[in-house]
C-alpha cells in the first residue's frame, strides 16, 4: 500500500509524520515501511512495534 502521508501517534504523546510511504510489513506485531525523508528526500526504512502505536492516520496518494 502506498500513501502520500502517514502519521503515527504513540502512547507516549509523540506524533511522527512521514511522506511518500510504502508499507512493507503490517502484521500483528510490527509496522514497517519505506518513506521519503523530509530532511534530504532519500528513501529510508522505519519499523514501529505495534505495542508503541496508539493509532495512525493516512492520506492516500492521488
Amino acid at each position: 500500500m502506498e500513501y502520500e502521508i502517514l502519521c503515527i501517534f504513540t502512547h507516549y504523546g509523540k506524533t511522527y509524520t512521514f511522506r511518500n510511504v510504502e508499507i512493507e510489513c503490517n502484521n500483528e506485531t510490527t509496522l514497517q515501511f519505506n518513506y521519503a525523508a523530509m530532511s534530504d528526500g532519500l528513501t529510508k526504512i522505519a519499523t514501529f512495534p505495534k505495542s508503541n502505536i496508539a493509532g495512525w492516520s493516512v492520506t492516500p496518494k492521488s
